[in-house]
């Protein structure tokens, strides 16, 4: 029994790490861009229309997850589609897409457990300093991971700032899966992470306030 309680909690998201060059320097500020969803492989029960406004939902919660988090635990950041006229001159740019979306089954996920049902979404994420080369990234990583077996809807009051800007997302547009709305708000967390670790490998911030990555190599 024990055994089976411990995989129906389990969920997670890692970072995948890519190719890293240096940043000129600590960033003021990070831009944040939605997220692409042209060429993901979605496994979702939408088509049409329905699957075209779950896709815009989710670049918009992954987008308000990242800048909430982002500002909360590591520095300013501000949604790239809020800033009017020329592209900036400094600080980072965030882009990325979307590359795997399965929803999963919620059903599978109450009645069976042991990772039935298990949500899944996979992204490649692309880190731009805007003061030194607009066209190639400076560090690429990807994320991948899943919401195991994690039966119900969301409960109580959220107080994390990523879980209450994704929350504020779904209550105003809606139609994103329980278990994605969960990995979304751990995906966000985990690249603010990755950027933690490479600002603080390159001196940028004490130890005091890294934040360690979950590594998929480790």
């Amino acid at each position: 029994m024990a055994f089976i309680l411990v995989l129906a909690g389990c969920a997670s998201v890692s970072v995948q790490k890519g190719a890293e060059n240096s940043a000129s320097k600590m960033p003021q500020k990070i831009y944040v861009a939605a997220f692409n969803v042209n060429h993901a492989e979605f496994k979702v029960d939408r088509e049409g229309g329905e699957l075209t406004t779950f896709k815009g939902n989710l670049q918009a919660m992954m987008q308000a997850g990242m800048v909430a988090d982002l500002s909360h635990r590591l520095i300013l950041a501000v949604p790239m589609g809020g800033v009017q006229g020329p592209q900036p001159a400094s600080g980072w740019l965030i882009q990325g897409e979307f590359t795997k979306v399965n929803q999963g089954s919620r059903l599978l996920r109450g009645a069976i457990g042991l990772g039935a049902g298990g949500t899944k979404v996979e992204t490649r994420v692309y880190v731009y300093d805007l003061s030194q080369n607009t066209k190639a990234p400076f560090l690429t990583f990807s994320t991948t991971g899943g919401s195991g077996a994690e039966p119900g809807a969301i409960s109580g009051i959220a107080t994390d700032p990523v879980e209450m800007a994704v929350g504020a997302v779904l209550s105003s547009g809606g139609g994103v899966a329980h278990g994605l709305t969960e990995d979304t708000a751990r995906t966000a967390r985990e690249i603010t992470a990755e950027l933690s670790d490479y600002m603080y490998r390159n001196g940028w911030i004490p130890k005091e306030e890294w934040i360690k990555p979950k590594n998929l190599d480790e």
